[in-house]
């Protein structure tokens, strides 16, 4: 339906905002609707600012991959469905988590699903945007 994207960044507080301008302009040529746009764009942000934040221990610097595509869905629709891996350990969450812990729920709200694996070696996000008309 559409060219996939791949976009590998470094895990740091810069990554989230140039996933949104690169997963913008792929929305944009792929005629999506704004409303959908943002969701999604919301929830691949989030999914790549916890890599940045959770994966790595700090100063050992990590990579985070984002890759996406345009897929048929049912009835005429489509949906995008976007992976985001990182190669961190899992850590225990902050001692002090105040306002945070929110992340998951807000990938969910912006979606249809989310799947989250990890392990030792990684974590893997699969999110499935809600579907948009052809």
């Amino acid at each position: 339906m559409g060219e996939a994207v791949r976009q590998v960044l470094p895990a740091n507080a810069v990554a989230p905002s140039l996933v949104r301008r690169h997963f913008r302009g792929w929305l944009a040529a792929l005629g999506w609707p704004p409303a959908d746009t943002d969701d999604l764009l919301l929830a691949v942000s989030e999914a790549v600012s916890n890599a940045a934040d959770h994966a790595y221990p700090p100063h050992r610097p990590g990579d985070v991959v984002v890759e996406a595509e345009c897929v048929p869905g049912a009835n005429g629709s489509r949906r995008v469905v976007v992976t985001v891996l990182d190669e961190g350990a899992w850590r225990p969450p902050p001692a002090w988590h105040e306002n945070r812990r929110r992340g998951v729920p807000l990938m969910r709200a912006c979606t249809e699903s989310v799947d989250i694996w990890g392990s030792p070696s990684g974590t893997r996000v699969r999110m499935v945007s809600k579907p948009v008309p052809v």
